[in-house]
């Protein structure tokens, strides 16, 4: 009989399944930030550029299929050694994502003024620092959210600096 773990199968946490961090180069005008720049590590840091832009995230559902589709290519990348001993490598697809969570920061160094994130269908926002509204973008430094799969089809950024 094979070894099942304290849990049924010891895959129950997709985000140590990722890469720790990516750097995407993001955008320097008005457009959608696509979801493999905000979802598929742990800490995801995107530089923004431009002058009284808004940039707008990719919608939940494709959050989301990029989260999958990275956790299954992690999982699949580690599947040698230890871990197929003991038969825990899950199919693709299977990693439950409700309530994952994980960073994204937003360099935003290169906005000289009135940077402004706008949230895609599905992906809502909350948290207000210092006066700023979740999605007035810090000029000049970074943004912070921390984004968790609320649902199948949402995802919430909170803002958290």
């Amino acid at each position: 009989m094979a070894n099942l773990g304290v849990f049924r199968d010891s895959f129950y946490n997709a985000i140590h399944a990722l890469t720790e961090a990516q750097a995407g180069a993001g955008l320097a005008a008005t457009g959608t930030i696509p979801a493999a720049q905000l979802a598929g590590a742990a800490d995801c840091f995107v530089a923004l550029s431009g002058t009284s832009q808004t940039f707008t995230t990719d919608t939940a559902v494709n959050i989301i299929a990029q989260l999958q589709n990275a956790v299954a290519v992690a999982q699949k990348a580690n599947a040698g050694g230890f871990a197929s001993a003991l038969g825990d490598t899950p199919p693709l697809g299977v990693p439950n994502l409700f309530n994952l969570s994980w960073i994204v920061t937003f360099n935003t160094s290169g906005i000289a003024t009135g940077g402004t994130l706008a949230f895609g269908a599905g992906v809502t926002s909350t948290g207000s620092i210092a006066g700023l509204a979740p999605g007035t973008l810090n000029v000049g430094g970074v943004t912070v959210y921390v984004v968790t799969v609320t649902s199948a089809t949402t995802v919430n950024f909170a803002r958290v600096q």
